[in-house]
């Protein structure tokens, strides 16, 4: 599939929800594997309208389930869905421990640029060790499967997903995979993330040319924000003591967002100040940076919650590219 029809494939909300769903039903993994109830349980009402994240992901066959790293904290999932290779990953959960809930934010923490053992340019540690310790046993898994499909369609598709820091290993992932075998699946590849943070620098950003990513941020989330841009830390400064609050990011190298950027504008909780989608003198798009000042100025964490969870359901609404 081309990179056009891929924008039309991903900018149909059902394919997107589809995906939103894959990422959401990588949180149930616990202790390496799905509970039964996932194939029949209510996981969510929408719009008057229940889901189960099993069903509505699209999963036509067997579902496989990895986890790694000390307490089980990185976790991910893959399995077909006709004619594709959905891979999705598993976003901070801990595994649902509160040992594993420290480590795994502790993980995030490690915003530290290391350089990537694939490609130029430097990433996120954490979301790094994440992705490698995930990589042994997922990758020959996602080359089996593939070849399954290989059998029956022709040109087959790998999509990567996940839901914030699983959203990151999932693009690291697919990384990954574009570089393994002489790059035979770098063309397969698509990557959408849903209120994921960034993971590496602008020359990582720059080269991240392959697979197609599609990053699906709702508007005041600011996990899309984390770590900083070099413009996100001039900003900071007008803050004021809010500065002080941000220090340790501002000592971090800027870090650089990637793919084509979809901004979810949730028109009932932006307090009515904030246009969808505003943009500098230098055409650099700022979207929801506002609500870091919110979040931290005013202490709205009733935004957060919101905003990184529950707004990505608005995937068939208000839905503005940029």
């Amino acid at each position: 599939m081309g990179k056009e029809g891929k924008e039309v494939m991903m900018q149909d909300s059902r394919n997107a929800m589809a995906m939103l769903a894959a990422s959401k039903l990588a949180y149930h993994i616990k202790d390496g594997k799905l509970p039964a109830s996932c194939r029949y349980r209510i996981d969510e009402w929408i719009g008057g309208v229940p889901f189960n994240w099993y069903h509505r992901a699209g999963f036509t066959e067997e579902v496989y389930t990895f986890t790694a790293g000390i307490e089980s904290i990185h976790a991910g999932l893959m399995g077909i869905s006709k004619d594709k290779l959905i891979i999705a990953l598993r976003g901070t959960d801990g595994n649902d421990t509160l040992q594993g809930s420290i480590l795994d934010w502790l993980n995030n923490f490690l915003a530290i640029q290391v350089p990537f053992p694939y490609g130029p340019g430097n990433v996120h540690e954490g979301f790094l060790n994440a992705a490698q310790s995930l990589q042994e046993d997922m990758v020959p898994k996602a080359e089996e499967l593939y070849s399954s499909l290989e059998k029956k369609y022709e040109n087959p598709e790998i999509i990567l997903t996940g839901h914030s820091k699983g959203g990151a290993v999932a693009m690291i992932m697919a990384a990954i995979l574009s570089e393994i075998q002489e790059g035979k699946y770098r063309d397969k590849l698509t990557v959408c993330t849903f209120g994921a943070p960034r993971a590496g620098d602008k020359i990582f950003a720059e080269n991240y040319s392959r697979p197609d990513y599609f990053r699906y941020e709702a508007f005041l989330d600011i996990v899309c924000h984390l770590p900083f841009t070099l413009q996100e830390m001039e900003l900071l400064k007008r803050l004021g003591p809010v500065q002080e609050l941000f220090g340790e990011c501002l000592k971090l190298r800027p870090y650089k967002a990637v793919g084509t950027g979809i901004c979810i504008y949730n028109s009932k909780d932006n307090f009515g100040k904030y246009p969808p989608d505003g943009r500098n003198a230098s055409g650099e798009t700022l979207n929801s940076f506002c609500a870091v000042e919110q979040v931290v100025r005013y202490g709205a964490f009733q935004i957060f919650e919101g905003s990184h969870e529950k707004d990505y359901y608005l995937l068939d609404k208000s839905i503005q590219f940029h």
